[in-house]
């Protein structure tokens, strides 16, 4: 089977606080060494077949996260954060039995949700035609327009809850419990390593009778914005686009149209 793998590192195992996660900063080879605990342990229950294939697409900051020695040759792993386009599908192109989002979290404004957040700290809210979202609706949509279901969702208690909310049916593994911005109840690798082992063992199981989330064209993205340089960026490009002085409104035929209109502007 082929699957698809976005990994994120805030809903990795341990991982709490933002100098964990930046690159660069104090504690990040922590962070580094979560990212390629929870991997590992996914892909042991993914790579169950000798034609079994993953493509991971890192896509946390610069999108180089992840420590590429030691990878199982079946595994390759997107790179540098190329941006989803219509012509691409997400980087989707081609057939896949499945998406596993690895290390999400909820979206930003989730009461005591670790780490919650949409994408840029700036971003405070995003709907796609009329439903709130965060990374893990925004992924869901993506890979849906590809018609590839999103199989498995890994990370803390109140992303998990926003992705079963979502995607009926979908496979979780919690590897945290939230208890505020900056905290969470942590289970510890020995345990987590399991968990994450067994349930993307499930995924091939699962992705036979899962189905895609789409979202109906034409598709409507609204983005709210705390003040700042990336709402200020977005004034100057796409001030046509804004209802209110913080809130801007994209519409387009798909989500990989209206979402590539976000990142070619922000850039």
């Amino acid at each position: 089977m082929r699957w698809m793998v976005r990994s994120d590192m805030e809903g990795l195992t341990g991982v709490v606080r933002m100098n964990q996660v930046v690159p660069g900063a104090s504690e990040y080879e922590f962070g580094r060494n979560m990212l390629t605990h929870d991997l590992n342990a996914l892909l042991e229950g993914l790579l169950l077949e000798e034609d079994d294939e993953v493509i991971v697409y890192d896509i946390h900051f610069f999108g180089t996260n992840i420590e590429l020695d030691g990878l199982d040759p079946r595994v390759k792993v997107i790179c540098g954060k190329p941006n989803y386009t219509p012509h691409n599908k997400g980087w989707l192109q081609q057939k896949y039995d499945g998406v596993i989002l690895l290390g999400l979290h909820a979206r930003s404004g989730v009461p005591d949700a670790v780490l919650a957040h949409n994408y840029e700290h700036d971003i405070t809210r995003m709907t796609l035609n009329g439903t709130v979202v965060g990374e893990i609706g925004l992924e869901a949509a993506a890979a849906g327009e590809a018609g590839v279901p999103v199989v498995m969702v890994t990370g803390d208690s109140e992303g998990i809850k926003e992705a079963e909310e979502l995607l009926p049916g979908v496979l979780t593994v919690t590897v945290k419990q939230s208890t505020g911005s900056e905290s969470a109840l942590c289970d510890p690798p020995s345990l987590t390593s399991e968990r994450l082992r067994k349930g993307a063992a499930s995924c091939r199981e699962r992705a036979a009778v899962l189905q895609p989330y789409v979202v109906d064209g034409p598709v409507e993205l609204a983005m709210s914005f705390r003040q700042g340089e990336l709402l200020h960026k977005l004034h100057s490009r796409l001030g046509d686009r804004f209802c209110s002085p913080d809130t801007m409104v994209l519409r387009g035929s798909s989500v990989l149209e209206v979402w590539e209109t976000y990142l070619q502007a922000k850039a």
